[in-house]
């Protein structure tokens, strides 16, 4: 019975059967009679089919609620086991925003050398899809916004604060600044992420805040797409400073504080209320608390 939530959980999230039955190593027609027999015994129709799948009934999105729920507390069952037998062990999914996909490595390299047999499955979400991923049970730990809103359900640890700062051509508008303003960020060509990032849904706000309007030439989702434009030596743009911790800035060009004001937000781990909780999570969580991220930052 529990490998037949397991299919469905599956066909929920991927909405195709084929890619469903994919993700599960079985054959679609396997992955389908396993659903119809579910149907079958839990006496209810599931799935709304057709030539494709059509969604989920409303019964079937009840079933989906709790089948997470079942597995959730089958994966916790099997991390306590392990534990016991051999240590902490496991796939531990992590879903990330983007800009702080950088500093994951930083809050997991100790803690995955501490423990070779946990497997991280980590996924670049924004702060709806985390929170939509920790309330499903596709997700077991968010790195995340911790003051926008909306805020994240859930415990909270504060790992850093993302700082927004100027990436400039050197022999561009600020060549020789040792920082530059936001005021000054408006009279120069501008490469920016597109509008639907929260990044610079960020950006906007603290223009708004200043009665600032920028107009930048280029839009794009892409941070390499971005970092090439201001490479060309024309553009300039904002940009989270941590997006640059482990690669320098890209050649011809250099990253400069952005003042008056300084804008900066919290970033963090939430772990979600469980009952059981994920061990895997609450043990990266607890060895977060102890990570000087601005030391290893100087190393």
């Amino acid at each position: 019975m529990l490998r037949r939530y397991h299919y469905l959980v599956a066909l929920a999230n991927e909405k195709h059967f084929g890619r469903a039955a994919e993700k599960c190593n079985v054959s679609q027609p396997a992955l389908s009679n396993s659903i119809r027999q579910l149907e079958k015994d839990l006496g209810v129709s599931i799935v709304k089919r057709g030539r494709r799948f059509q969604g989920l009934t409303r019964e079937g999105a009840k079933i989906v609620e709790y089948a997470n729920k079942l597995i959730n507390t089958e994966s916790s069952l099997t991390q306590e086991l392990s534990l016991m037998r051999e240590g902490l062990a496991g796939i531990l999914k992590i879903g990330v925003v983007p800009s702080a996909l950088p500093m994951l490595t930083l809050v997991t390299f100790q803690f995955c050398r501490a423990y070779p047999k946990v497997e991280l499955s980590v996924k670049a979400r924004n702060t709806t899809e985390i929170e939509r991923g920790l309330d499903d049970y596709s997700l077991d730990l968010g790195l995340t916004y911790l003051d926008v809103e909306p805020l994240p359900r859930g415990r909270k640890h504060s790992i850093y604060r993302q700082n927004f700062w100027v990436l400039t051509p050197i022999h561009g508008p600020f060549e020789g600044r040792e920082s530059v303003t936001w005021s000054e960020m408006v009279e120069v060509p501008l490469v920016l992420l597109a509008p639907e990032t929260l990044s610079r849904q960020l950006i906007n706000e603290a223009f708004q805040d200043m009665d600032l309007q920028p107009t930048p030439q280029i839009q794009t989702d892409s941070m390499l797409n971005l970092s090439a434009f201001v490479r060309s030596g024309y553009w300039s743009s904002i940009v989270p400073r941590e997006c640059f911790v482990f690669c320098s800035e890209p050649p011809g060009t250099r990253i400069l504080p952005l003042t008056d004001p300084i804008v900066s937000h919290d970033i963090g781990l939430v772990i979600p209320e469980r009952d059981p909780s994920s061990v895997l999570a609450q043990s990266l969580f607890d060895y977060a608390k102890d990570i000087d991220i601005e030391a290893l930052l100087i190393r």
